[in-house]
């Protein structure tokens, strides 16, 4: 297959990228030693013998750039390399254009009120526990993010982890464990857990490298406890075709296989699938969010009803048993909520998208391990599903009801 046949569509990807995956290690160390300076390599991972090139954005559509790059592909396939396009997620973005923060809005303090978190911080308030955001990267500019709380981070090549391409994942940091104790203007679910700032610009390279870090850090430290929190998938109506010769999904699936536990967002698919706003279909929920060993997160607003937008189950791989009906459980994100995104305060009119409610999940199984380390991840997902409070809406759009931290600490 040439490099031609290979190109994305333009809808698809920012620019021309490819995983190169590799045999064997000599192979693999062979291509890594090339020297190009023209291409830019972001992803090498040696555990699964593969490597990301692209044309870094600023050459894109420069000639010599994008014929050096089919060059490159052309040694590297002789050099006994698969080459396949490098898939790109979508984020699980708030819907439509934050304005700047209003005085008097509800924000991320009401909604840790409404889900009782700080009903258990007497008891713990996350110690013990390591978020890791897989997103945009984490603003460290902001006072919610002390040094202290930074526990580690993965990145792209020549990237840096504590700064955000999008102001998304620093929303989702602050939302499972900003602190206030440094001058940040909110707390989190968890303020005392720890920080993993997972830095990705959606790529199933980078997903599958930030996995198999998270992994490192589990087999280094056996008795770490690490929560992982994602909102991103596919923004569509129709089910996605899933991504051929995903590292991620592979990398995902050994992660939790670690005990690493994974939450998602459940996506704001609902309109797009054609769902009428108080309907519990069409099915809106893909890909690996249906998974039975993970929690997927819908969001509902701080009055009750379930947001017009969040996706409905039962969820892309829903089979003959109840043990993946998908969502798990709702969060809810308030109408003009304020938050912190990127170095700001926003409010977003329209809640903060699935992407607002899965880190409060998240930020609840940091709680749960802080007070009972011994458990495991289904014992976790099991306390939040049955501690949440049903909210009189089935079951595929809210799934068990709204996360409470109170109820759910007290089962363990």
């Amino acid at each position: 297959m040439t490099a031609a046949m290979l190109q994305p569509t333009v809808t698809r990807l920012r620019q021309r990228r490819f995983k190169i995956r590799f045999p064997e290690d000599q192979a693999f160390e062979a291509a890594t030693a090339l020297e190009t300076e023209t291409l830019a390599v972001p992803v090498l991972n040696p555990k699964r013998r593969y490597l990301a090139v692209t044309v870094p954005e600023p050459q894109v559509g420069m000639v010599d750039a994008e014929v050096e790059l089919d060059h490159q592909l052309q040694v590297l396939a002789a050099m006994g390399g698969e080459i396949v396009e490098d898939y790109q997620y979508d984020l699980d973005d708030p819907p439509p254009a934050p304005t700047t923060d209003s005085l008097g809005n509800p924000g991320l303090d009401d909604v840790l009120a409404q889900i009782r978190a700080t009903e258990v911080w007497h008891e713990n308030r996350g110690e013990g526990a390591l978020i890791a955001v897989v997103d945009t990267g984490i603003d460290g500019t902001r006072p919610e993010f002390p040094i202290a709380k930074r526990k580690g981070s993965w990145q792209p090549l020549g990237d840096a982890s504590w700064t955000d391409w999008k102001g998304h994942g620093t929303m989702c940091a602050c939302i499972a464990a900003g602190t206030k104790i440094a001058g940040g203007a909110f707390d989190g679910v968890a303020p005392g857990a720890g920080l993993v700032a997972c830095k990705t610009y959606l790529f199933d390279t980078e997903l599958g490298a930030i996995y198999d870090y998270l992994i490192g850090l589990v087999d280094a430290d056996p008795n770490l406890r690490i929560v992982a929190t994602n909102s991103f998938g596919r923004k569509t109506g129709s089910p996605p075709v899933p991504p051929v010769q995903s590292d991620f999904v592979d990398a995902l699936e050994d992660a939790i296989a670690r005990g690493i536990a994974v939450f998602f967002s459940a996506g704001n698919n609902h309109e797009l699938a054609g769902g009428h706003p108080v309907a519990c279909d069409p099915n809106s929920i893909w890909l690996h969010k249906s998974r039975a060993d993970l929690v997927s997160v819908a969001t509902c607003e701080l009055t009750g009803p379930m947001w017009h937008y969040s996706s409905r189950g039962p969820g892309q791989h829903f089979g003959d048993s109840n043990t993946n009906r998908k969502p798990d459980v709702t969060a809810p994100t308030p109408r003009n909520g304020k938050v912190v995104y990127g170095a700001s305060i926003r409010t977003f009119p329209t809640g903060w998208g699935t992407s607002g409610a899965c880190p409060q999940a998240a930020g609840l199984a940091a709680l749960l391990w802080s007070k009972t380390p011994a458990l495991t991840p289904a014992d976790l997902y099991a306390a939040i599903r049955r501690g949440a409070v049903d909210l009189g809406h089935g079951p595929d759009c809210q799934g068990h009801g709204r996360i409470d931290c109170a109820a759910s600490l007290a089962l363990v």
